[in-house]
């Protein structure tokens, strides 16, 4: 099997690699966050409303509906936390692939300058 050709550049993966690490980092303590209940993020949380008949207030049905909110949100940043960190791995073996591929770009450059044009010997 051939080698396979570079899917971007160095500096495009290198900022890419940064990007990730960037999502892995905030999102996995989001989620850890979510788990964790923190209330600051409770207006993140989505409910489907639900009006009282009564007075007509806006009201949520019980505290488990909240805390599944809170895991179900939890999960969702943990899956997106591992889709950066799976971004970043093929953004490394980019970034490895590019280093290499240059530098046997100027090994073998090197060689044929050699070869065709020998160093000569000032005397």
């Amino acid at each position: 099997m051939g080698k396979l050709c570079p899917l971007c550049g160095p500096k495009m993966s290198a900022f890419c690699m940064v990007m990730s690490v960037w999502g892995v980092v905030f999102l996995g303590l989001l989620g850890v966050f979510f788990y964790l209940q923190a209330v600051t993020l409770f207006p993140d949380l989505h409910f489907a409303e639900e009006k009282d008949a009564l007075d007509n207030k806006l009201m949520f049905s019980s505290l488990s509906k909240v805390e599944s909110a809170f895991a179900e949100k939890a999960n969702q940043c943990w899956i997106a936390a591992g889709m950066y960190f799976v971004t970043l791995i093929i953004v490394f073996w980019q970034n490895k692939f590019n280093t290499a591929s240059v530098f046997y770009c100027i090994i073998h450059l090197t060689i044929l300058l050699l070869t065709f044009c020998p160093p000569q010997n000032i005397s």
